[in-house]
């Protein structure tokens, strides 16, 4: 081999080398200026998944949906999943529903024929609020329900079904699941 070929393949082999520095640069760093300082708001169907700016660690993205009235399109309460921001992190759901219910029943989820029921943990001028933890259980029935709904007891002592959509929930929830582990997740925002 001559000293020009030789010459030839080192400068080759230096451009290559540059080259794929560049891309793995480029490729690293493809989201590092995109949304960093921005909240985030999407829309599956009949839930929205809220997020707050990637450099608000402390804060977490919320999954949300309205209860209407189906016949005159009235918002009547409201369902909110987030992680509590205490020292725990415990994943909860916050259940809105108007101040026209009696307390002591409570609020039922109802996923099929099964109804849990939870307390009321305070009244504010938004509604009467109920915290329900998120676990696993909860979980799989909320993402296996075919119907889901609110059972409350106006103050006139009737028991109302208030239905929940299910529409969106899964893919909601799966973008929720998604979108936090990226938030804490430098190696997941890698390869993302």
């Amino acid at each position: 081999m001559t000293d020009q070929t030789r010459h030839w393949l080192t400068r080759g082999a230096i451009a290559l080398g540059v080259l794929i520095v560049g891309l793995a640069v480029g490729w690293i760093g493809r989201g590092a200026h995109d949304n960093v300082g921005v909240p985030r708001i999407a829309f599956y169907q009949d839930w929205r998944l809220a997020c707050p700016a990637d450099k608000d660690q402390k804060a977490s993205c919320q999954l949300a949906t309205d209860v209407a009235d189906p016949r005159s399109g009235t918002r009547l309460a409201q369902l909110a999943i987030g992680r509590q921001a205490d020292k725990n992190g415990d994943v909860v759901m916050v259940v809105t529903v108007p101040l026209t219910v009696l307390i002591p029943p409570g609020v039922g989820l109802q996923f099929g024929a099964s109804t849990q029921t939870y307390p009321y943990m305070t009244c504010v001028a938004a509604g009467c609020v109920a915290m329900v933890p998120v676990d696993d259980k909860l979980r799989a029935s909320m993402g296996g329900a075919q119907t889901m709904g609110l059972v409350v007891t106006a103050q006139n002592g009737r028991t109302v079904n208030l239905p929940i959509s299910v529409q969106g929930y899964g893919d909601a929830s799966k973008a929720l699941q998604d979108t936090e582990a990226k938030r804490h997740s430098w190696w997941r925002r890698l390869w993302s």
